[in-house]
């Protein structure tokens, strides 16, 4: 029978309780013992070699929960600005998951689902389960199961094996964390260490029960448009780098709308899109952009950004419309155009020529006949209605300069075009 082989340890003792005769007559103030070292524990799964990865039949991506969005046994974390609605929304989530409803665009799996509410009352939570559940016009939520866990004075740790214990038995195919803050006590969101051991927690969570887990968490303060999707949470990018789905929710320019963001490790990527409050949930609105993000406000905005929109009216003077084209060519949104286009008016470093029809540098004087044909065909005018146009704009200089030099009408007045 083979031993493990012992090990050396000295345990120091006091001088007068250890035998002069076993220190061996020196003054050494320990004594030598040996013990069986324990044996080396291995819990690494086995190595899979590629061929063998390839030909395993019994392998195959766990069910999706929300189609195209997120699998069973992943993360997913939901980001948005404070009081933006995250709590609304996952309530929604859990309702359509536990009724196979559709959650905003995507199809859902009906399936258990358990939601840890970590902040509100379940007086609060009743009345929102309710209202949401009327404007779906559903009755039946029993796959949906709810833990308040407001005011509970444990750490993640000790709340982590209580969860696993309740939970027991169970089959939930979904796990909510609301809010995500809320575990967080004690620690730093903005230490790598810190989120890194959450994140390592809540993995726990989905190995021992085989649940998707979706938790919320807020963004970052400042204004979010400027930033990638998910460089927009608040705190270490652990966070963003962790989950395989994030879904993120950045104030749209229209009220009450927010662009819809996705960032999937395992699935397609999709395109952004536009929802819409239509309380207690949130709609699609396919008629906007979501490349129109809200701005906080016009101090976000620099003579860096301002500038290169002037520059567009060198060349020529610019209807409204014609200048807006030039600037979408350039990359900027509609919204972002007559949003600077504001501040420029006043800061009064443009203005419109006489009639209010054509745009300038401040300072720039310009003839009623000035007007570029070349600029109108590349915005879409043929040039035959350009000249129709500018005949158009050029006839009341025409007639009222006949009215004061006498000049005949057949007369064509002189063009001086700007370079």
């Amino acid at each position: 029978m083979d031993y493990p082989a012992p090990s050396i340890s000295i345990n120091p003792l006091p001088q007068s309780s250890v035998p002069t005769r076993l220190m061996g007559g020196t003054d050494s103030p320990g004594i030598i013992c040996l013990k069986p070292a324990p044996a080396p524990s291995n819990t690494l799964p086995n190595i899979d070699g590629g061929n063998v990865l390839l030909a395993d039949r019994t392998l195959a991506a766990p069910r999706e929960l929300v189609a195209g969005l997120l699998h069973a046994g992943t993360k997913c974390v939901l980001g948005g600005s404070s009081k933006a609605g995250k709590t609304w929304l996952l309530l929604a989530l859990a309702v359509c998951i536990a009724t196979g409803t559709l959650f905003l665009r995507w199809p859902t799996t009906a399936c258990l689902v358990l939601y840890i509410n970590l902040e509100i009352h379940r007086a609060f939570i009743k009345q929102r389960l309710q209202t949401i559940a009327a404007k779906m016009g559903l009755t039946d939520l029993s796959n949906l199961h709810i833990l308040t866990l407001r005011g509970q004075g444990v750490d993640f740790d000790t709340l982590l094996e209580q969860i696993i214990e309740r939970i027991k038995g169970e089959r939930y195919a979904l796990i909510i964390l609301d809010p995500l803050y809320k575990l967080m006590v004690g620690r730093s969101e903005n230490t790598a260490g810190s989120v890194g051991v959450l994140c390592h927690q809540i993995e726990q969570l989905i190995e021992r029960t085989g649940a998707a887990v979706v938790y919320a968490h807020h963004f970052t303060k400042g204004n979010a448009a400027k930033k990638k999707a998910m460089d927009r949470l608040s705190g270490s990018g652990v966070l963003a780098r962790d989950a395989d789905t994030i879904i993120t929710l950045t104030e749209h320019q229209e009220e009450g709308c927010y662009a819809v963001e996705m960032t999937l490790r395992n699935l397609p990527p999709q395109p952004a899109f536009v929802a819409e409050w239509d309380f207690p949930v949130m709609k699609e609105r396919r008629d906007l952009d979501p490349a129109d993000l809200k701005r906080a406000g016009d101090e976000d905005i620099q003579d860096d950004d301002l500038e290169p929109l002037v520059d567009l009216l060198d060349e020529n003077p610019l209807t409204t419309g014609e200048w807006q084209a030039a600037a979408e060519r350039e990359d900027y949104s509609k919204a972002t155009f007559y949003r600077m286009k504001q501040k420029l008016v006043a800061a009064k470093r443009v203005k419109m020529d006489q009639t209010a029809t054509f745009w300038t540098r401040a300072g720039d004087d310009i003839s009623q006949s000035q007007v570029s044909a070349v600029s109108r065909v590349e915005t879409g005018e043929t040039t035959e209605t350009a000249q129709t146009n500018s005949a158009r704009q050029a006839a009341p200089v025409a007639r009222a300069s006949q009215e004061i030099s006498g000049i005949s009408s057949n007369s064509q007045p002189q063009t001086n075009r700007r370079h």
